[in-house]
């Protein structure tokens, strides 16, 4: 029965090792998160390594071909503790696999989301994130003389 191994991988190689072992009908894993974040004032999804420069390789502990994995570019080699390689749970590879499919916007507010203000005349002052304007603004509820008033401002002058 094949097992699941952790592999430490070459600094910032992990897909590179994984389409190597790929091409060489090797299974491999490697966890990765879509993350929206606001760069230069803009919106943008990236993908981002959940265990930067670490990857899991699915082989058979008797048949499997250990030294064609330790060969392959981009892969440092196994993580080991002593002699033996650190297995990984199925378990724990199938969560990943699920959280990876599931999951949605990281670090950006949801509506609802109580937020801060950090521009000029309206330093520290809260309010609750509404929605997207566009890529470079969002609209948000502040609380002027006791009343909620929509005000758009720019994605850079917000703090989650």
């Amino acid at each position: 029965m094949d097992s699941w191994y952790l592999l430490f991988c070459k600094s910032g190689q992990e897909a590179r090792a994984q389409v190597n072992l790929q091409n060489q009908g090797i299974e491999s894993f490697f966890a990765q998160l879509k993350v929206e974040k606001i760069i230069r004032g803009r919106r943008t999804l990236k993908e981002s390594a959940l265990f930067p420069n670490y990857l899991f390789v699915k082989l058979n502990p008797h048949t499997g071909n250990f030294a064609a994995v330790k060969n392959t570019r981009g892969v440092s080699g196994f993580v080991s503790y002593g002699a033996s390689y650190q297995l990984v749970p199925e378990q724990l590879i199938n969560e990943l696999k699920n959280v990876e499919q599931t999951q949605h916007n990281g670090n950006l507010p949801q509506s609802g989301d109580l937020v801060y203000l950090n521009n000029g005349s309206f330093k520290d002052v809260q309010a609750i994130y509404k929605e997207p304007d566009g890529d470079m603004r969002s609209i948000l509820l502040v609380n002027m003389l006791n009343k909620q008033v929509e005000m758009s401002v720019e994605n850079k002058d917000i703090e989650c």
